[in-house]
């Protein structure tokens, strides 16, 4: 038996592998990135749930209200370390106020860790 020269190297299965492979991260790096698989969500209509909550206000000039009483970021700082971490916090933010105090709020409670943070608006028509 003659033994055959091996002059080259068929590389197109290795590419059909390699396309195979670059769709898959490329598919999959879209996932990591944004932290969550974009879905469509079912409709349905509007319903409350009586949940106890903690509603902390901030006026259109920049003032803030922890339970409709006036108090500066340092004593919001004071009463949110007093309360659970699971505790429901409700934001209300007047449209015409900056957002630089929103993000201070936002950045005090997460520094202190609550998780269960919602944004109170108005349903439109």
């Amino acid at each position: 038996m003659r033994e055959r020269s091996f002059d080259s190297i068929n590389v197109v299965p290795f590419i059909d592998i390699m396309l195979v492979l670059l769709t898959i991260v490329l598919a999959t790096a879209t996932f990591v990135k944004t932290g969550v698989i974009p879905i469509a969500l079912p409709e349905s209509t509007y319903s409350e749930t009586a949940v106890e909550t903690i509603t902390i206000s901030i006026s259109s000039d920049g003032i803030f209200y922890y339970e409709d009483k006036s108090v500066d970021i340092s004593q919001l700082k004071s009463l949110f370390t007093t309360l659970e971490k699971d505790s429901n916090i409700t934001v209300r933010a007047d449209k015409e106020s900056t957002i630089q105090f929103f993000a201070e709020l936002m950045s005090l409670l997460q520094e202190v860790g609550f998780e269960n943070v919602n944004l109170q608006t108005e349903k439109s028509s």
